[in-house]
């Protein structure tokens, strides 16, 4: 799973202003209105008009030029430690671990009561199909997994990255999208744990601190969902694009479960030999 989600990552580079130079300067505001509040009281509204009437602005141009820069380099500094702590988090949620299994078990056993009361009658959910990670988005990015190899019998994480490389940038639109909401649901939920710092200054951050979580896990949800259905429609429409070129012929004319022990091999490299 894990080589899977670094295969998709988006340079942050490339979206810098939207996802973290903004926001870091946001933060550096608020950071600095909940210092200077602190000693009259969070929602003092009377004390804190009192204040903003005694603040003296920087008239010279030498000291407006050192706030700006001091300000930059502290919005950036919390820039860069949201993005380092978005990958954490953006791994977290996938619930691959055994404390998060431990700990999050009796939702586990709720969602796996829930996937098989949702089966029509006379039906039943394989046992391979029902949820087994500690997390909702663990369970969608598995159950990607779990359904190409049954369907083809090939492992996505071996497959992914040459089914990748044959496709158009077009075709990787909605898998690159589906992936960028989850990277930014996650530096999203990355800045809510600064704004839970920042309350221990002023503690209405706290409460910004929640709803910045809640909405981040609720998109990341949704977007790992819509990344299961990406992944799973580029593989059923370039499996056949890759068994031929590697030379895998297909006797259906499309790629099955039999062809897929044949691609395997080829991508496998012989890793491991029979005794």
């Amino acid at each position: 799973m894990d080589k899977l989600l670094s295969g998709l990552g988006t340079k942050l580079a490339e979206r810098w202003i939207n996802l973290l130079a903004l926001p870091g300067v946001l933060f550096t505001l608020v950071l600095a209105f909940a210092w200077w509040v602190r000693p009259v009281g969070a929602l003092d509204v009377t004390a804190i008009a009192a204040r903003l009437g005694a603040l003296a602005v920087p008239k010279q141009n030498g000291q407006l030029v050192l706030l700006a820069a001091g300000g930059a380099v502290i919005a950036t500094a919390c820039a860069g430690l949201a993005a380092e702590l978005s990958r954490f988090v953006a791994r977290t949620w996938t619930g691959n671990g055994r404390v998060a299994l431990l700990v999050l078990r009796p939702l586990l056993r709720r969602r796996v009561r829930r996937a098989r009361a949702a089966a029509p009658d006379g039906y039943t959910v394989p046992e391979r199909y029902l949820p087994a990670r500690a997390t909702r988005i663990g369970d969608a990015v598995r159950l990607a997994e779990q359904r190409i190899a049954a369907q083809y019998g090939v492992a996505l994480v071996r497959v992914w990255p040459r089914l990748w490389q044959l496709s158009s940038s077009d075709e990787r639109a909605m898998t690159q999208l589906a992936w960028d909401r989850y990277t930014a649901a996650s530096l999203r939920a990355a800045w809510a744990f600064g704004y839970l710092l920042v309350g221990v200054l002023w503690w209405p951050s706290v409460v910004v601190a929640a709803v910045l979580y809640v909405s981040a896990l609720s998109s990341a949800r949704r977007a790992a969902e819509d990344l299961r259905t990406a992944i799973e429609a580029l593989a059923d429409v370039k499996l056949v694009v890759l068994a031929g070129a590697v030379g895998i012929p297909l006797a259906h004319g499309r790629f099955t479960a039999k062809d897929g022990p044949a691609l395997e091999a080829v991508l496998d490299k012989g890793t491991y030999l029979m005794k």
